[in-house]
């Protein structure tokens, strides 16, 4: 079966089977780790990770690459996205599905509850003064709360929506951009900030979140500028 039948057009309809699949997953996702049935799995990868800590130069690139995935940094991205013109419309859909994304994850993250893994990463060189890893929520309520990942969820959109214009030029390009929600789940991992299942099911949401948003906001329509001056900006 070829991956075009499977997901047939970038952005998918709101009531394709697609959505609808992705959708139940995160759903099922969340309900078995509510129920604690991912806990083997979960600390399997998380020992990994943990054992993985000697290499002061591989602290150092996993800590600079989570810092591209910061809510912060996307933040500003988009922020420039939504100031330049051409990519006013990705920036605006893409600052909704940062709003959005935070906002969802602030109410599930105390509804099941899971608390961040207990290690704490200790990198083995010495960080910038004032330098801190940033937290996955900035709502210190839901902090300790590890389910589901803001970071990878956002990093997710990220890569969904501005995917979407690379892969109207390049499809090679449209294909690599997913790498960087990929790298920032890894990242994670990592620094001990997330589970195995805390990340996956971060990239679903974001995926479901974007696909919506992409819709209801016309990622694909040109996007209208003053009514007086009768412009458009294509994306």
């Amino acid at each position: 079966m070829q991956l075009s039948s499977l997901w047939p057009t970038w952005i998918i309809e709101i009531r394709s089977i697609q959505l609808a699949v992705l959708v139940i997953i995160f759903v099922a996702v969340t309900i078995v780790v509510a129920l604690h049935l991912t806990s083997s799995i979960d600390n399997f990868v998380y020992s990994y990770f943990k054992s993985v800590h000697r290499s002061a130069n591989v602290d150092a690139a996993m800590i600079t690459a989570t810092t591209f995935g910061d809510v912060s940094t996307l933040l500003i991205i988009a922020v420039v996205l939504t100031i330049i013109r051409r990519t006013r419309k990705m920036g605006m859909i893409f600052l909704t599905a940062i709003v959005v994304t935070a906002i969802l994850v602030m109410y599930i993250k105390p509804m099941i509850g899971r608390s961040g893994p207990s290690y704490k990463f200790e990198p083995a060189l010495r960080l910038p003064q004032h330098f801190i890893i940033e937290d996955d929520s900035i709502m210190p309520s839901v902090r300790n709360f590890s389910y589901p990942s803001n970071h990878v969820a956002i990093a997710t959109s990220f890569a969904f929506i501005i995917g979407f214009r690379l892969n109207l030029t390049s499809r090679i390009a449209g294909s690599i951009i997913w790498s960087f929600p990929i790298l920032i789940a890894i990242t994670k991992l990592y620094i001990m900030q997330h589970y195995l299942t805390d990340v996956i099911s971060g990239s679903i949401l974001g995926l479901v979140v974007s696909i919506i948003l992409s819709n209801m906001m016309g990622l694909d329509r040109p996007f209208s500028m003053s009514r007086f001056k009768g412009k458009e900006d294509r994306v």
